[in-house]
């Protein structure tokens, strides 16, 4: 971190109930000595295979942060920031503590941060799972499933693990039959959030169609393009304060 190669771009997150953005999701970005953008496809399993994503997480949660004080000092709303947690990070016994000291550093109200984890992390042991994140709920923060659909979660486990919110996939939003105006996966998600008292948001919409479906399947909230790209810092202000004045999403 220390030549300035990873940056944070955010991805605004639109509420149906509240027509403006409710969130955003903080994304890691990797430029090369020579300036090229890795993809985190590329470069995230390596990170995880070498442990470093382990402070790299840190890293992103204490930026994270950041933005939303100095957002929060610009004048704008308080806004849930959202960081991914790594299966790697997950494993370590530091983690509560680590993650205790920098929220508590950094000021910001707790029921602000939400922690996205991924089904992968439903393969560790589960008690050992359920202890932790309990105690991260004990922190004050949210927790997401993210990718959710993607991998083969159990309805024991759901169950049995507290969350906050369900993001769906991408590949089920994609796969929005939008001729018949019907999605039977999406729909049952949503169904399933409901019956587990948990928000619902959509991963990876990319056109007005897949909205105004989500919209009707009552979704809460959309993430993607068709709302908008991740944005640096700055871009992500100025978008913020076009917002104020105008509705950006097309009703």
């Amino acid at each position: 971190m220390s030549n300035k190669e990873f940056f944070l771009e955010f991805q605004p997150q639109f509420s149906f109930d509240e027509g403006k953005t409710a969130g955003v999701e903080a994304l890691l970005r990797w430029n090369s000595g020579d300036n090229d953008r890795i993809s985190p496809s590329r470069f995230v399993p390596i990170l995880e295979q070498t442990g470093l994503i382990y402070d790299v997480g840190l890293w992103v949660l204490e930026q994270a942060l950041q933005e939303h004080s100095r957002l929060v000092v610009k004048g704008f709303s308080p806004l849930r920031f959202s960081v991914n947690l790594s299966v790697v990070q997950f494993r370590r016994e530091e983690l509560i503590i680590d993650f205790a000291k920098i929220i508590e550093r950094s000021g910001v109200d707790p029921k602000y941060i939400e922690l996205e984890i991924t089904e992968s992390v439903f393969t560790e042991n589960l008690e050992v799972l359920i202890e932790k994140l309990h105690k991260l709920k004990e922190l004050g923060i949210n927790i997401a499933i993210d990718d959710f659909g993607r991998g083969s979660s159990s309805l024991y486990r759901l169950n049995m693990i507290p969350f906050d919110r369900i993001k769906i996939d991408k590949d089920i939003i994609d796969s929005i039959d939008l001729a018949r105006k019907r999605a039977p996966v999406v729909e049952m998600i949503i169904s399933l959030a409901r019956t587990f008292k948990a928000s619902i948001t959509a991963e990876g919409v990319e056109t007005k169609e897949q909205m105004e479906f989500l919209r009707s399947a009552v979704c809460d909230e959309i993430q993607g393009n068709y709302y908008s790209k991740p944005l640096p810092a700055k871009a992500l202000e100025e978008f913020l304060k076009e917002e104020q004045f105008g509705h950006r999403l097309q009703n």
